[in-house]
């Protein structure tokens, strides 16, 4: 097996292209007859090459950034995630089990994968848990509790992408570690699903008539899942996410404050760019469903929202800018810009910090809620 972001996988593509590579000037002179067999041959030697080299970049480039976890994530084939999700009926708090079979961090967090169907949307898909150093004592503990001084972050990756990149590329785990191990930040749980559910489309965090109700399966879904297997009470949630990831953060923490006091868009956008083929009715709807003004406008308005843009950006940044000029009388809003670099995990990375320190303040303290009732499907309250 080669799996997707190994290095290995990558040294052996990078080698057969060399070794194409080497077997087309060494084998060159022997195709020098004019004939179609010959003239096949150096035709084949040179498309292999730049097969394995394209091959050989991409497989460096994913690696680099994460946008896809598997073979099976590259080439859609998430119906797998179907046959061993774990349903909701199935679905029971965190186990020895489970701690015994969860990763553990160098800053000593614990990180726990779970394949599960969504009560709510009926998605089958990936979901991380991450316990930071104070949670995971808790939960090594006699109690196996979280105890009740913790925030819950949920965590969002860009398209393409996947939860991973959170945990390696772009330090958000070990940047989350540092800082409460500073005293920066109070105990941390981060939930991170996957949002790219649909193969080969990209869905922006949204939930389509007669189709995929992804919204739903990264609000009420992952609440469920948490005060399930989490044991988390009723407390609100932040979210913080990148790039499409910054759209879904910034859309939960408008659309549903009864389970998000804030959120963070770190080079997101806040207007469904609805890239999907789509009727100029649906369009329509969801354009005006997902109009994030529109809706502060008419709806409560408890809810901040920080965001961080780089000014070289020019789509999230004017997006940014347009978003921020007109929240901004209806919410509280924070805009910080980033004064050099793209649209990439090295601009971003930086600012990680940033947002988490931003959290713990807009959280202040942590109150957890006295005799909360956990709502079993995740119903909003």
């Amino acid at each position: 097996m080669l799996p997707l972001l190994s290095l290995f996988t990558e040294e052996f593509f990078w080698f057969l292209t060399a070794l194409t590579l080497i077997a087309t000037v060494y084998f060159w002179r022997k195709f020098s007859t004019h004939n179609w067999k010959n003239i096949t041959a150096r035709f084949s030697l040179i498309i292999a090459i730049q097969c394995f080299a394209l091959a050989s970049m991409g497989i460096t480039i994913n690696r680099a950034g994460e946008f896809y976890s598997s073979w099976a994530d590259l080439f859609g084939a998430q119906g797998q995630y179907q046959k061993i999700a774990i349903s909701p009926t199935a679905l029971s708090q965190i186990s020895l089990k489970d701690l015994a079979s969860a990763s553990h961090t160098q800053g000593g967090s614990l990180i726990f994968r779970k394949v599960i169907k969504g009560v709510k949307s009926g998605i089958s898909n990936v979901v991380y848990v991450v316990a930071s150093p104070t949670i995971a004592k808790e939960l090594v503990g006699p109690t196996h509790s979280i105890g009740s001084n913790y925030q819950v972050v949920e965590l969002f990756p860009g398209t393409p992408g996947v939860p991973q990149t959170w945990i390696g590329t772009l330090d958000g785990i070990t940047t989350m570690e540092n800082l409460e191990l500073a005293g920066k930040i109070p105990p941390t749980i981060a939930v991170i699903p996957a949002i790219n559910v649909e193969p080969g489309q990209d869905t922006e965090c949204m939930n389509f008539v007669g189709g995929a109700q992804v919204e739903t399966w990264i609000t009420r879904d992952m609440k469920s899942f948490m005060q399930t297997f989490m044991g988390v009470d009723d407390r609100l949630w932040s979210s913080f996410g990148y790039s499409t990831g910054g759209w879904c953060a910034a859309e939960v923490a408008v659309l549903h404050q009864d389970q998000y006091a804030q959120g963070i868009a770190l080079a997101g956008y806040f207007n469904p760019i609805l890239s999907r083929g789509l009727s100029v009715r649906e369009k329509n709807y969801l354009s005006s469903k997902y109009d994030l003004i529109k809706y502060l406008q008419n709806h409560p308005r408890n809810t901040k929202i920080m965001v961080i843009a780089s000014v070289k950006d020019r789509f999230a940044n004017n997006s940014a800018l347009r978003f921020v000029q007109r929240a901004y009388p209806l919410i509280s809003i924070k805009y910080i810009p980033i004064p050099s670099g793209g649209h990439n995990i090295g601009v971003w990375k930086p600012f990680v910090a940033t947002g988490f320190l931003w959290i713990a303040g807009a959280n202040a303290i942590a109150t957890p809620v006295v005799n909360p009732q956990a709502s079993v499907s995740g119903s909003p309250k």
